[in-house]
């Protein structure tokens, strides 16, 4: 049995499990700021071939910046608030910028 078919038959079907992929998909998008999300991938991005060690002192070097910013305040704001964040968007990125 292949994974996908295992996974629907824990969760009731594959419907659901589309259900909560979406459904994390926009947690994400609601709740964690663009900046967070743009750190992340850019980690993914460089430290795929990379070793354990460095993408962990990489992560920490990052968290520890994140930890300074605007959207660490606003984040707990919002929880302490019991509201949505409002965190600013990212800038505008022209293609040619983009690792390909």
């Amino acid at each position: 049995m292949d994974v996908a078919r295992r996974v629907a038959i824990v969760t009731g079907g594959a419907g659901s499990v589309v259900d909560a992929a979406v459904g994390y998909a926009a947690d994400l998008a609601t709740r964690c700021s663009p900046g967070s999300m743009a750190t992340i991938k850019s980690q993914l991005h460089h430290d795929a071939d990379g070793t354990y060690a460095d993408s962990v002192a990489r992560a920490e070097s990052l968290m520890l910046q994140a930890f300074s910013g605007a959207d660490v305040v606003e984040g707990v704001a919002g929880h302490l608030e019991k509201r949505p964040p409002s965190f600013p968007p990212l800038p505008p990125v022209r293609s040619s910028d983009v690792p390909v």
